[in-house]
């Protein structure tokens, strides 16, 4: 189970997601964090999630070919530990996650599923791991809108 079965469990709720799994050109932001040459090609896991049978994110994962090509990352079922697991077992664990929060109007592909309304607002973290030598693994955009999400950060601070 991932942070968002388990969050989705919580409220009482039966978390399920559709998955597929290609190789696209990724967004120029996405493009830019993993380095990846104008045109280029990674690997998309691409994730709507429901909870009940309300559609209530869209999280696209990007991953470097160079890393994910040729392996189970390529695959819908990677079985238990799921992607970071994966990434660790083929030598790029994560060991420092980033995370940019911002909001914007949906787009239309987004209305469709989430539905919105173009006058709604929906939240975009843009979640990166990195490895221990600071090379970004994975991009996630987790679009989730804002009347069905609150953010809620904590850290433990050592004195």
């Amino acid at each position: 189970m991932g942070a968002f079965d388990t969050e989705i469990r919580a409220l009482g709720m039966t978390p399920r997601s559709q998955l597929t799994v290609s190789r696209a050109v990724p967004p120029p932001e996405v493009a830019e964090i993993l380095g990846t040459p104008d045109g280029e090609e990674v690997l998309v896991r691409h994730r709507r999630m429901f909870a009940d049978d309300t559609p209530v994110q869209i999280a696209p994962s990007y991953i470097p070919l160079d890393i994910a090509a040729g392996t189970v990352l390529e695959e819908v079922e990677q079985g238990q530990g799921g992607m970071i697991s994966r990434l660790a077992e083929l030598g790029h664990a994560q060991r420092r996650m980033t995370e940019r929060v911002t909001v914007r109007p949906p787009t239309e592909e987004e209305m469709a599923f989430l539905d919105m309304s173009a006058d709604q607002r929906v939240f975009v973290i843009t979640h990166v791991g990195w490895t221990a030598e600071g090379r970004p693994v994975e991009v996630c955009l987790h679009v989730m809108p804002t009347h069905y999400w609150e953010i809620d950060y904590a850290w433990e601070i050592d004195t």
